[in-house]
């Protein structure tokens, strides 16, 4: 499975709350062994956003946190 399938899959379990792509990357390295630099997960969580309709907005551009609302979950209807 890809890291962005991974990360699909992921965001389609979380909760609403604060995510940073430090926290993501805290999160996605157990689960695939690699460290993906922060700003792809973000990248790939927006484009997740887009595809979900889920929010992701950023609410603290310095420290480069988002408020999440999870959309529709897609991770099984994406092929990666």
């Amino acid at each position: 499975m890809t890291i962005k399938a991974t990360l699909h899959r992921l965001l389609d379990s979380q909760p609403p709350g604060l995510i940073s792509g430090w926290l993501l990357f805290d999160l996605m390295y157990p689960l695939t062994g690699e460290k993906t630099y922060p700003p792809t997960l973000l990248d790939y969580a927006r484009e997740y956003a887009d595809a979900s309709g889920a929010v992701f907005e950023c609410v603290d551009r310095v420290r480069s946190i988002y408020r999440y609302e999870p959309g529709s979950a897609i991770a099984g209807a994406i092929i990666d």
